[in-house]
């Protein structure tokens, strides 16, 4: 961590005053045994990549001219993987680190073990591209939204880390596919643009869900276009004299029906064609025989009435009632006097 060195002086020895001089640090490194930030109930920070360090790592930077705000690098040696973060508190233990679960997976680190921290000075970051890992982020109505929410809480990107996103009780994680001007770059004030890449499975995903749409399409079961197999119209042109015969007779309740649910309609069978046409001849002979027997009747009574040879008889007239009316005339109605012939 703290480096020695010294200079050629005056009257021999180093720099000619006799002897060496330390000279102070111009960077920070240390190694630390990293522990989930959940030991020290801070469950807050796994939404950010900020850590806890010990306060001896305070002294040592304060002594350095390191840039604000504190950038570092964590290092993995035996799996060869390095992320970046900030530091948020330096209340740790000494010998320790707190860092979030998913930067520990990012490490391939287990509770307990070490790591390499330095400082670091890092670009302002311009482009970062995002792939999420699931088809599940596709649910958020507006990623972008809770995307920039969430970075508020982080301090610089690295590529290939996965970001963990935490919305509605649900957790999202988000590959970073590319970094712009460098593979880790900050983003605390900067303008930085954010573009997505498909999901992890989109393809599949999507073919799952064309698949889904073409077996739940009526088209499959109504025409090729979509359409109700309506049968075509009977022409009402009569057919010619020469083909009489070859023409088609009408048969009533000979055409098929269509369903609007757009399933195929059950055939009708030859017993229940015959029980239809049945019932439409008798409707039509109880109809036939209701306006004979009326007919008849009236005829009946028409004969009965007027017989050959026999003058039919005369209307009868109604006359007043006998009595003290009786001298008076007879009341005459319309129509009922005598006409004189012009001839």
């Amino acid at each position: 961590m703290f480096g020695f060195g010294g200079e050629m002086g005056y009257g021999g020895g180093y720099n000619g005053a006799g002897g060496a001089r330390a000279a102070f640090p111009n960077h920070f490194e240390e190694q630390y045994h990293c522990y989930p930030v959940s030991f020290q109930d801070k469950e807050h920070l796994e939404d950010g990549d900020k850590i806890l360090l010990p306060s001896s790592a305070l002294d040592t930077l304060a002594r350095l001219s390191v840039e604000y705000p504190m950038l570092f690098s964590i290092t993995n040696e035996a799996e060869g993987k390095t992320t970046h973060c900030g530091v948020l508190e330096f209340s740790a233990p000494e010998g320790s680190c707190y860092i979030p679960f998913w930067m520990m997976s990012n490490l391939l680190l287990e509770p307990g073990g070490l790591i390499t921290i330095k400082n670091v000075s890092l670009p302002k970051a311009n482009f970062v591209k995002l792939q999420p890992q699931s088809v599940d982020f596709l649910d958020i109505s507006n990623p972008r939204a809770v995307l920039e929410r969430q970075l508020r809480h982080f301090s610089c990107v690295t590529k290939g880390d996965q970001l963990c996103i935490p919305y509605n009780a649900r957790k999202y994680y988000l590959e970073i596919r590319e970094v712009r001007p460098a593979d880790a770059a900050c983003i605390i004030e900067t303008d930085c643009n954010v573009d997505f890449d498909a999901p992890v499975g989109y393809e599949e995903h999507l073919r799952k869900q064309q698949q889904q749409q073409r077996s739940a399409s009526p088209a499959s079961s109504l025409g090729g276009d979509g359409a109700l197999p309506i049968p075509a119209p009977m022409s009402g042109k009569a057919a010619p004299e020469g083909d009489a015969d070859a023409a088609p007779a009408f048969v009533p309740f000979a055409g098929s029906g269509a369903r609007l649910d757009g399933k195929a309609a059950p055939p009708l069978s030859a017993a229940d064609l015959a029980a239809a046409r049945a019932a439409a001849a008798e409707r039509r002979m109880s109809n036939g025989s209701s306006g004979g027997g009326a007919a008849a009747a009236s005829g009946d009574a028409a004969a009965q009435a007027v017989r050959p040879g026999k003058a039919p008889p005369a209307p009868a007239r109604r006359f007043a009632a006998a009595g003290q009316f009786a001298k008076r005339k007879l009341q005459t109605g319309a129509f009922q006097g005598e006409g004189n012939k012009l001839s």
